[in-house]
């Protein structure tokens, strides 16, 4: 039993050192730049809110992700009464280590706090958002359901968008990406490039798109491009650049993979 109790009171201590969630109003805000060198994931909120969040999620292996660790009892109250200093600039976010300034109607928020003081972050923000992400040389990009314009960025991380709409810009170098459109807007173009990995993209079956298609791998894909099938979907090989019309055209959608094999599905 005494056990038992000590390790409850271990549980409850590292429970109540968890900071609250920090809110910022979007008020006059159309795009939010934010940039961090850690895993980022983002969910669409119920208010008009910038929000680091303490949840607790769930990958696609149902395997939890803690964003961030919890602060020890120890820890915070060594820290009481002090201001934690940074060399890119002061804490606005009540102790999680950001910057944020305003620039008309664009939000910046800069993550202060290095590779090895992040364990990832929970990330809300409104469905119909703008937002540009940079993830830095090792985090990772995921965020499903938003309908704004998306510019995505990593270096050795993976690019996972869901149900977007866009416009979409995504780059990595390193990384995969994996995309998946509910609806393809018409409004500007959409860039996805990997310098090295695989890139798998699925379009609704509707999709008014004028594409090009580069890499030095093999293209794969179910849409009608008149060309040989392996495995189901059509094999487009030997060839460096393809470009094809959907439905009679629309959107300019460019998708480079300098080294990875190409996947483009029909929803």
């Amino acid at each position: 039993m005494k056990k038992i109790f000590i390790l409850l009171l271990f549980v409850s201590s590292i429970i109540t050192a968890q900071k609250k969630d920090f809110k910022y109003s979007l008020n006059g805000i159309k795009k939010v730049v934010l940039s961090s060198d850690t895993t980022i994931k983002f969910e669409v909120g119920t208010t008009n809110e910038f929000v680091i969040t303490n949840k607790t999620s769930k990958d696609k292996n149902n395997h939890e992700n803690h964003f961030p660790h919890p602060i020890s009892k120890e820890k915070e109250n060594k820290r009481k009464g002090l201001t934690a200093v940074y060399p890119g600039g002061k804490d606005d976010t009540n102790g999680y280590g950001f910057s944020i300034t305003k620039e008309g109607t664009t939000l910046f928020i800069s993550d202060l706090k290095s590779h090895f003081q992040r364990h990832g972050l929970n990330i809300k923000l409104p469905k119909n958002m703008n937002i540009s992400v940079n993830s830095g040389n090792l985090g990772s990009i995921y965020m499903e359901g938003f309908t704004g314009e998306v510019e995505a960025q990593t270096s050795t991380g993976k690019i996972e968008l869901k149900n977007v709409t866009g416009p979409i810009t995504a780059n990595t170098s390193v990384g995969k990406i994996d995309i998946d459109f509910d609806v393809v807007s018409q409004k500007s173009p959409i860039t996805i490039t990997s310098s090295v990995s695989e890139i798998d993209v699925a379009l609704p079956a509707n999709t008014k798109a004028n594409l090009e298609l580069k890499t030095q791998g093999t293209v794969y894909t179910n849409f009608d491009f008149e060309i040989p099938k392996k495995k189901g979907l059509q094999n487009v090989s030997g060839r460096k650049n393809i470009v094809s019309k959907l439905n009679n055209g629309g959107v300019k959608i460019y998708i480079k993979s300098s080294m990875g094999n190409i996947y483009l599905r029909k929803k």
